[in-house]
């Protein structure tokens, strides 16, 4: 059982676990959902900015191409002319490349969300061992990693060459077209293919990113020996014991707020001591503390007071040796009975009511 304990990893990932893996950059990321996505989008952006792209082109062809036949070059001229062709065609194909980086990004972000680390850039030297290198080259991993991509390169060949294959009687008659015709029947082929073979990329990386994700949740399983380990590191953070402790004392603080309004009478330091006392002779014998606090919540302690008419008594000593001495929950000691006794018969003096026997 022990060496099952130590050896198998059966036991989901730990939140934890999962951060420093994030941390290092170990996420679950396919790279075909990024080519598919900038495929997908190229083919419905052509469709849109297609024929503006192509006019662009042909306008600046035939600018350069109605110049004069001799040119005379030189370093100015030349870097004008680049200058210039550079801004002609951004003017119609920046639109398009945007496009097609905002389709890189958000398939990037779909995938791992916002996600900033310098791990995988850190130097590692073991990364230079050739040894460890070649042993990588020639591991199964890499094996089927190749026949993966051979198999991709396989399904998007056969799709392109059947869509040639059914699209042939179409494209012979083109010979005898005119021009514009021909044009329009090319652009509209490829736009065509264009879009089976997204559709093809997009089948291939819903499967690989499925097989990934699932990989990266087994390599993140952890034995039941490391989630032990795990805690037991936890529990020696200072941090972690710091934050249960106030997680611990916010609900304590909490409960004890909610027992306030059932107290008979709230004894008080006046600067920053409040005790909440209950006396139900029917459940106990003795006067017990339901709720106490120093500063802010004895403010509340006695905000809450006197949203219920709790009458609240001030008696400094009282307050102090309640405070130091009782846990909540506890009555109140014997030798401050004859203390209590008094208050609370003037309590009940000032409300009206009678004292219990």
């Amino acid at each position: 059982m022990a060496d099952s304990d130590q050896g198998d990893k059966t036991e989901d990932p730990t939140d934890k676990r999962r951060s420093e893996a994030r941390q290092k950059g170990n996420v679950a990321k396919s790279v075909d959902v990024n080519a598919a996505a900038i495929m997908l989008v190229a083919t419905g952006g052509l469709l849109f900015f297609g024929p503006g792209i192509a006019q662009g082109f042909a306008v600046m062809l035939q600018t350069y191409l109605s110049g004069p036949a001799l040119l005379e070059l030189d370093a100015a001229g030349v870097t004008q002319d680049m200058r210039q062709m550079f801004y002609h065609v951004s003017d119609f194909i920046l639109p398009f490349l945007t496009l097609m980086f905002c389709a890189a990004l958000l398939a990037n972000l779909a995938q791992i969300g916002f996600l900033f680390t310098s791990e995988p850039l850190s130097l590692k030297w073991t990364r230079l061992n050739p040894i460890s290198g070649f042993q990588k080259i020639f591991s199964v991993a890499s094996l089927a990693k190749l026949g993966t991509s051979v198999a991709k390169i396989i399904v998007m060949a056969s799709v392109a060459s059947w869509f040639i294959y059914t699209n042939l009687p179409k494209l012979q008659i083109l010979g005898n077209a005119e021009t514009n015709v021909v044009m329009e029947m090319i652009g509209s082929t490829i736009l065509e293919l264009s879009f089976q073979l997204a559709l093809a990329m997009l089948v291939i990386a819903i499967l690989d990113y499925s097989f990934q994700k699932w990989k990266y949740e087994q390599d993140l399983k952890m034995t039941k020996q490391e989630i032990r380990d795990e805690m037991k590191n936890m529990d020696g953070d200072p941090q972690m014991r710091q934050r249960r402790k106030e997680a611990h004392r916010k609900l304590a603080s909490a409960k004890e707020m909610g027992s306030v309004k059932d107290a008979d009478v709230v004894i008080t330091n006046p600067t920053h001591i409040s005790i909440a006392i209950k006396y139900d002779p029917e459940k106990n014998e003795a006067p017990y503390i339901v709720a106490k606090g120093m500063g802010e919540i004895a403010m509340k302690i006695r905000e809450i007071a006197r949203e219920h008419n709790i009458p609240i008594i001030e008696r400094k000593p009282l307050a102090r040796a309640l405070y130091k001495d009782v846990k909540v929950g506890h009555p109140i000691p014997v030798d401050l009975y004859e203390v209590f006794v008094e208050i609370m018969a003037y309590v009940y003096q000032v409300s009206g009511k009678k004292l219990p026997s």
